[in-house]
C-alpha cells in the first residue's frame, strides 16, 4: 500500500469519524425516543410479518401495527407511568412527615418489638468493640439515600414521559417507517458490516433473538409480578398498594432478588403491624405466586436465547439506570448481550486452541 493511499485512508476515516460524531449530536436529543421505537418494533416485528402476509400491503400493515401499538402500548404506558411517577413524588413528604413525628429515630426503632432486639444486639456489640457509631444517623442516611434515588429516578421518568408526549408524532412516525422500511434498513446495515456472511448471520440473528427474548420476557414478568403484588398488598390492607406494586414492578427487572426485594420487607412490616398469621399467609402468597411467576414466564419467553450470569446483569442494570435513566433497565441487558455475542465471535474467529491469532 503506497503512502498516498495510506494518507487517503487516514483522511477518509478521519472525516467519517467526524461526521458520525456530528450525526450523533444531531440525533442525541431524540436518542431515547429512537431507541424505544426500535425496541418496540423489534418486539412486534414477527406479528407485523404475519399481518403483512395476510394484507399483502406493506403500508397498510405498517399503519395497522403502528395504530395498535399507539392505542394499546404507548398511550396506556405514558398514562400509567405518569400516574405512578406522581405517586412516587407524593410519597416523599408523607415519609418525611412520619419520620418527623419522632425526635430521635432511635425511639422509633426501640418501639418495634423485633427491631428493638436487633438494635440492642448491634448497639451492645459496637460498644463492646469500642466502636462509636450513631445507628440513628446511619439509618437516616440510608433512608435519605434511598428516597433521593427514588425521587431522582421518578423525575427522570417524568422528563422522559414529557419528551414522549411532546414528541409523540415523531415516535409514531419512527415506528411506522421502521415497520415499512425496516427490511431495507436492515439490508443496508448488513451490507456494510465488514464480516463474512456466516459471522454477520450469527451475530445479528443471535443478538436479535436474545434482545427480543430478554426485553419481552423481562417486561411480561415485571407486569405480571406488579399486578399480582398489587392484589396481595391490597388484600392485606397495605397503604398505597398501587405505589408498592409499581416499586415491585421496577424491582422485578433486577435479576437477583427481583420482586422479593420489595415484598419480603413488606412481609416483615406486616408481621410487625398486623400479626403473624397475616404475615405468614402473605409470605406464602409472595413465595408461591409473586416470585414463582418469574420461573414460569422467563423460561418460556427467553429460553436458551441468552446465558448471561445474573450478577453481571445486576451491575449492568444499575449502571444502565445511572447512565440512561429508566430506559437503561432495557438497554443494559441488550448491551451485555451484544458484548457476549461479540466475545463469542472473537473466540470463534481469532482464538484457536488457546492461542490468539493476530
Amino acid at each position: 500500500m503506497g503512502s498516498s493511499e495510506q494518507i487517503g485512508n487516514f483522511f477518509f476515516f478521519g472525516f467519517l469519524s467526524l461526521f458520525l460524531f456530528l450525526g450523533y449530536l444531531l440525533f442525541e436529543p431524540f436518542l431515547k425516543v429512537i431507541i424505544l421505537s426500535i425496541l418496540i418494533t423489534i418486539i412486534f416485528y414477527p406479528l407485523y410479518i404475519k399481518l403483512l402476509k395476510k394484507l399483502k400491503n406493506r403500508i397498510i400493515s405498517s399503519l395497522v401495527m403502528t395504530a395498535v401499538i399507539l392505542l394499546f402500548i404507548i398511550i396506556p404506558s405514558i398514562l400509567l407511568v405518569a400516574f405512578f411517577v406522581n405517586q412516587i413524588i407524593s410519597v416523599y413528604p408523607l415519609l418525611i412527615e412520619k419520620i418527623s413525628k419522632y425526635k430521635d429515630i432511635d425511639i422509633l426503632l426501640k418501639e418495634l418489638p423485633i427491631i428493638s432486639k436487633i438494635y440492642s444486639i448491634i448497639e451492645n456489640t459496637l460498644q463492646s468493640l469500642n466502636v462509636r457509631v450513631d445507628i440513628g444517623d446511619a439509618i437516616r442516611g440510608i433512608i435519605n439515600e434511598v428516597v433521593s434515588f427514588i425521587i431522582q429516578q421518578g423525575k427522570s421518568i417524568f422528563l422522559d414521559v414529557t419528551l414522549l408526549v411532546a414528541g409523540i408524532i415523531f415516535m409514531i412516525a419512527t415506528i411506522f417507517f421502521l415497520f415499512k422500511d425496516g427490511e431495507a434498513l436492515y439490508n443496508r446495515l448488513y451490507s456494510i458490516i465488514p464480516l463474512s456472511d456466516k459471522d454477520k448471520s450469527f451475530l445479528i440473528s443471535k443478538s436479535y433473538r436474545a434482545i427480543q427474548g430478554v426485553v419481552l420476557g423481562s417486561v411480561l414478568t415485571a407486569v405480571a409480578q406488579g399486578i399480582l403484588s398489587f392484589i396481595g398488598y391490597f388484600a392485606v390492607g397495605l397503604e398505597m398498594s398501587y405505589f408498592w406494586a409499581f416499586i415491585t414492578f421496577v424491582a422485578a427487572f433486577i435479576p437477583v432478588g427481583g420482586a422479593s426485594l420489595v415484598w419480603v420487607p413488606v412481609a416483615i412490616y406486616i408481621l410487625l403491624t398486623k400479626g403473624f398469621l397475616i404475615a405468614f399467609l402473605f409470605s406464602l402468597y409472595g413465595t408461591f405466586v409473586i416470585s414463582t411467576i418469574d420461573n414460569i414466564i422467563k423460561p418460556v419467553v427467553i429460553g436458551d436465547k441468552t446465558n448471561i450470569h445474573p450478577m453481571i446483569l445486576v451491575f449492568a442494570i444499575i449502571g444502565g439506570l445511572n447512565l440512561f435513566g429508566f430506559i437503561g433497565i432495557f438497554l443494559a441487558p441488550i448491551i451485555i448481550v451484544m458484548i457476549d455475542n461479540l466475545l463469542h465471535l472473537f473466540r470463534e474467529k481469532y482464538v484457536i486452541k488457546g492461542r490468539t491469532v493476530l
